[in-house]
């Protein structure tokens, strides 16, 4: 029997849609639960976590060059939600052509990526701009959630 998904992580997770969280989780082999589960667990210990859309830099484009996890499942939280790097950048993803939406849905916007409208204000060339001639790889992370407590009157 493969393992359930916890109903903490579940929760935390709510966000992104439950019909897509379970699709996804029912779609990961048990090394791939286990994973998730580490991941989670390690960011949980330091408190209320939250489910980030990362980006990394990568030389490749194949699928070798895969680092952390992906599922189509998270296009639509993707396309609502800031993607955070490493550096305290945050940007947006386009989504207003065919070609920009199957790069976000495979999770790497190649580096060779063209603007199918030529905008020079296209947001995925501006982010690929941060890093001439690498790639962007999607994922998605755990990160401690920041609980800003006011002193009482």
């Amino acid at each position: 029997m493969l393992t359930p998904l916890p109903l903490l992580l579940r929760e935390t997770m709510s966000e992104l849609g439950m019909g897509a969280v379970d699709r996804w989780w029912e779609d990961l082999d048990e090394s791939g639960r286990r994973d998730v589960i580490e991941l989670w667990q390690e960011a949980a210990l330091a408190g209320p976590v939250e489910v980030r859309v990362s980006g990394v830099f990568v030389d490749g484009d194949g699928p070798e060059d895969k680092s952390g996890f992906w599922h189509n499942d998270f296009y639509e939280y993707l396309v609502n939600n800031e993607i955070y790097l490493l550096d305290p950048i945050q940007a947006h993803v386009c989504t207003r052509h065919p070609l920009a939406r199957a790069a976000v849905q495979s999770g790497l916007i190649s580096r060779d990526f063209e603007c199918p409208f030529s905008d020079g204000n296209c947001p995925m060339r501006r982010l690929l701009g941060v890093k001439p001639g690498k790639s962007m790889r999607l994922g998605v992370t755990f990160e401690r959630k920041v609980v800003e407590y006011l002193p009482p009157c």
